[in-house]
């Protein structure tokens, strides 16, 4: 008779091996919480479990005495007890610690290109935190400032000083003050061992509500080689938050972007598994405005900080200068009129015959246009006219205000359109600092596209006189110079606002001087262009 391994599982029979085997790994798990309970050290820990198992003849690698060591720690825990049926919910609005920008008590990871001003950002906020400031880059702040504890392995500790003294968290004689009350740096580093993490839990259990900042995660993980593609890599971030949580302390974490990932939001654009930003309740990308073409350098320093998670969305366009941060207005309206800029520039052909008519019309008297009265402009029938409307419409250019009925058009109800306009946001708050960091705010004009004229007449830069209406210039598109463009208004040199030629009513504003707008280099006509394509809508 032939047995098949199923025989002797069938008769019920468990082998002697089985058991002993059963045993030994009873006796490594009862083991590894007597560890856990006689020993602090992480590292001695996973020593002594493995020299217990080379007693017993069960040698262990270190992964294997880790998973038992956590299985003994879950089992010393336990399980929480949960909110049951009938139990009341806690219904409290969320915390905020930076309105739309940083949520009080939980982990926020701020994910950012190098060099783009991660740590000034936050620093400059903890900063006007602690002057008494209400608001911050026009985003409310909430409560008093909290003890700070800067974990900053990723800098050295002479770059923390240039940060805190612009924002006046030094002392004349260079000593720390305000509300940083410890600070780690390259120089004398703490990482997220279990010791380091078990050493920051010991600290927010002795100042409950703080605010720890941690500058970078992949600085304070580069000792423990975990693999940033895998999904063990937000390990280190959850038990710190986990170590953090019982005393709500707010944890904002610092994080570099994806060298191929640059935009988008935080998860796509957070180095390594996705699994960090889905750790934490809210996610913070920076980014440049405007990326540079290859090769080229970055002039605009405009920085787009857009919030995404648990929570409401914020976007904010602000910059760094000399003083610290300012503020360019809404970032949305901002990001949409650009967008919508660009798409306009891009227009060629019947396309952009059709929405510079719509645009003069609108600037005249805000005056809708029928197709019938666009075929003049097009010169082509009602057909090809409604094709290239839907394309404009769905570029976001223009919309379809309505229909004029047959009776008062005489034959069939045509369609009235009209073009979108830019948000009308002007301007932007910008904190003004005195030899601290306390800001007080003025408006200033500094959105990209507005149909409102900032009025601000003497903000030329010194020893520069600004251009008369009329004067030829060229704007700064894409990466090109395109000429085609005369001055309209350049009372103001950081809000010029230019006509294109032959279309008066076609402007473009809030453009800076020498950076998005420049003197004509050559003739001011725009070079003539390939005849257009008979067939392109």
């Amino acid at each position: 008779m032939v047995t098949t391994p199923n025989a002797s599982n069938s008769s019920g029979i468990v082998p002697e091996s089985l058991k002993d085997h059963k045993e030994l790994l009873s006796k490594l798990d009862q083991y590894a919480s007597t560890v856990l309970s006689n020993e602090e050290d992480p590292l001695k820990r996973s020593q002594l479990l493995r020299l217990y198992a080379d007693e017993v003849g069960f040698p262990l690698n270190e992964r294997t005495a880790a998973l038992l060591l956590s299985r003994a720690a879950g089992a010393i825990a336990g399980v929480s007890e949960p909110r049951r049926k009938g139990q009341k919910l806690d219904t409290s609005s969320v915390p905020w610690a930076w309105e739309g920008v940083i949520m009080s008590g939980t982990f926020n990871l701020l994910v950012a290109p190098p060099k783009v001003g991660k740590s000034a950002l936050m620093v400059g906020m903890i900063s006007a935190w602690h002057h008494g400031e209400e608001t911050y880059l026009g985003q409310r702040l909430h409560g008093v400032c909290p003890k700070v504890f800067i974990v900053g392995t990723d800098q050295p500790e002479s770059d923390w000083f240039t940060l805190f003294k612009r924002e006046g968290l030094v002392t004349s004689d260079g000593e720390l003050a305000g509300p940083v009350e410890m600070l780690w740096h390259t120089g004398a580093p703490l990482h997220l061992t279990d010791e380091g993490i078990s050493h920051l839990g010991e600290i927010a259990r002795e100042n409950p509500g703080s605010l720890f900042l941690l500058d970078s995660y992949h600085a304070c993980c580069a000792v423990l080689g975990l693999e940033e593609a895998a999904s063990s890599f937000d390990g280190p971030a959850r038990k710190l938050a986990e170590a953090l949580a019982p005393y709500k302390a707010t944890l904002a974490m610092i994080h570099h972007t994806n060298k191929s990932v640059s935009g988008g939001n935080a998860t796509q654009a957070s180095r390594g598994s996705n699994a960090l930003p889905a750790a934490a309740s809210l996610t913070i990308l920076m980014n440049w405005f405007k990326q540079p073409a290859e090769g080229q350098t970055q002039n605009d320093h405009r920085v787009v900080v857009k919030t995404q998670g648990r929570a409401k969305g914020t976007t904010l366009l602000i910059e760094l200068q000399d003083d610290g941060w300012i503020h360019h207005g809404d970032g949305e309206s901002v990001l949409a009129a650009e967008a919508m800029q660009e798409a306009a520039d891009e227009l060629q052909g019947r396309q952009a015959d059709l929405f510079d008519y719509m645009c003069e019309r609108w600037a005249t008297g805000q005056f809708p246009v029928t197709t019938n009265e666009l075929q003049d402009v097009g010169k082509c029938n009602a057909t090809k006219v409604l094709r290239a409307l839907r394309a404009l419409e769905k570029k976001g250019l223009i919309y379809q205000q309505g229909q004029m009925e047959a009776l008062v058009a005489g034959g069939r109800p045509q369609f009235l359109w009209a073009p979108h306009e830019a948000s009308p946001e002007s301007g932007g708050i910008r904190g003004l600092r005195g030899n601290t960091s306390r800001a007080s705010h003025e408006i200033e004009g500094f959105t990209p596209i507005t149909p409102i004229t900032p009025n601000t007449l003497c903000t030329s830069a010194e020893g520069v006189l600004p251009p008369m209406p009329g004067t030829p210039v060229e704007l700064h598109r894409n990466g090109d110079w395109n000429n085609g463009w005369v001055v309209s208004d350049a009372s103001d040199l950081h809000a010029v606002r230019v006509a294109k030629l032959g279309s008066p009513n076609v402007t473009v504003g809030s453009l800076r001087w020498d950076l998005d707008v420049r003197p004509c280099q050559s003739s001011p006509f725009k070079a003539d262009s390939v005849e257009s394509d008979p067939f392109d809508f």
